[in-house]
C-alpha cells in the first residue's frame, strides 16, 4: 500500500470533508490505524488550514490541487511556522509542476501526487524513493492498472487510453443502477473513464477527464497541459481552459486566467508563452481575463460556467490586472 512512514507521533490534516474519499481513505483511516492524531477542517479555508497546521504541528496534509493553490498563496502572503510539515498528498486532478515547486519552497516538504476514486480508493501514488513531478505514480501494491482503448485492448506504453483498475478495493457496483454497473465494471476491471498514459518505468500520467478533452482538427488537447503552460507565467494565479465549437476544426481552445494582485500580462504575451512550451495547435485562440475564476465547493474551476461566460460574451480580452 502507500508507504508514508506514519506512526503515533504524526498529525494528519484533512482539508476536505469526510464525504470525500480522499479524506476518508488517505487521512482518517491511516491516522486511526497508526494511532496518530487527525485534524479535521469542516469547510476549506486556506488561512484556517494553515492556522491548524501551525497549532497542531501537522506533519501530513491531504489536499485537492485547487485547494493547494490557495494554501500556497496564503502562506506566501502571511507565513506561518509550517516546519512541521513533512509531506503533502494531492490528488483529484493534475498538480502543476510549478505549484509543487512553490509548495516545496514555502513548506520545505514535497508534494506526492496520487490517483483514486470513490469506487476503488487510491490506485497510484508517487513513491518517496522515486519522485517524478507531474506523474501520479505507479500502481500500488495489490492493484493492477492498465491502459486500454474503448474495445478493451491493452495499449503499449506511451499511448493514451482509458485507465482500468483491478483491485480488492473495487466496489461491486452502483446500488440500484445495473446499467451503469454493467458499463463500468467488466471482467473484474473498473473502467475509470479517465485518459492516461504509462511510461516505460510503469509510471502513470493523467491526461485530463474524458469529457474535458478538446478535439481540434482530429487531435486531442488536454486542458491541463495548456493550463500548466500558462502557470509558468509569474502573473498567472488561476487558469482554466475549455473547448468551444469551431465551424472548421470542430473545437477551439479558449483560456481564462486570473492574475495576481499588482501584476499584469497581455493576451499576446501569454499566447507566446504557451506556444513556446507546447505544440502550436494547442495554443488558445483567445485568452480572457477575470478577477477570479468560478469554482465549486472543492475549489475546482467550473468549466461549465466558463463555457457559459463565452456564450454570454461577458469576459473581455487584452491586458488586465487582477481586481481592475
Amino acid at each position: 500500500m502507500i508507504s508514508l512512514g506514519m506512526d503515533e507521533t504524526h498529525t494528519l490534516l484533512a482539508v476536505t470533508q469526510m464525504m470525500h474519499i480522499a479524506a476518508l481513505a488517505c487521512v482518517l483511516l491511516p491516522g486511526i490505524s497508526c494511532g496518530g492524531t487527525v485534524v479535521l477542517l469542516p469547510l476549506f479555508d486556506a488561512a484556517a488550514a494553515l492556522d491548524l497546521t501551525e497549532r497542531w504541528r501537522c506533519s501530513y496534509i491531504m489536499i485537492l490541487p485547487a485547494m493547494l493553490r490557495f494554501l500556497v498563496e496564503e502562506q506566501g502572503r502571511s507565513p506561518r511556522n509550517v516546519s512541521c510539515v513533512r509531506l503533502c498528498l494531492a490528488g483529484g486532478d493534475t498538480v502543476p509542476v510549478t505549484l509543487q515547486e512553490r509548495f516545496r519552497s514555502l513548506f520545505g516538504a514535497p508534494v506526492r501526487e496520487l490517483y483514486g476514486m470513490t469506487e476503488t480508493v487510491p490506485v497510484t501514488c508517487i513513491r518517496e524513493d522515486a519522485p517524478r513531478a507531474g506523474s501520479m505514480g505507479p500502481a500500488l501494491d495489490l492493484v493492477d492498472a492498465r491502459v486500454a482503448d474503448l474495445s478493451g485492448k491493452v495499449l503499449a506504453d506511451g499511448q493514451i487510453g482509458e485507465l482500468q483498475v483491478q483491485s480488492p478495493a473495487n466496489c461491486i457496483g452502483y446500488w440500484g443502477d445495473p446499467e451503469n454497473t454493467a458499463s463500468t465494471f467488466s471482467d473484474g476491471w473498473l473502467r475509470t473513464g479517465d485518459p492516461v498514459r504509462r511510461d516505460a518505468d510503469g509510471f502513470f500520467w493523467f491526461e485530463g477527464r474524458v469529457k474535458q478533452i478538446i478535439v481540434r482538427g482530429g487531435s486531442n488537447i488536454s486542458p491541463q497541459e495548456v493550463e500548466e503552460a500558462l502557470y509558468h507565467h509569474p502573473a498567472v494565479l488561476e487558469a482554466g481552459v475549455i473547448g468551444m465549437p469551431d465551424p472548421v476544426y470542430g473545437e477551439k481552445v479558449i483560456a481564462f486566467v486570473a492574475l495576481r494582485d499588482g501584476l499584469t500580462a497581455s493576451e499576446q504575451e501569454l499566447r507566446e508563452l504557451v506556444r513556446s512550451r507546447i505544440a502550436d495547435y494547442k495554443t488558445p485562440e483567445r485568452i480572457l481575463f477575470l478577477p477570479a475564476l468560478p469554482k465549486g465547493l472543492t475549489g475546482k474551476v467550473q468549466r461549465r460556467a466558463l463555457k457559459d461566460l463565452v456564450a454570454d460574451s461577458t469576459a473581455q480580452g487584452g491586458v488586465a490586472t487582477t481586481g481592475a
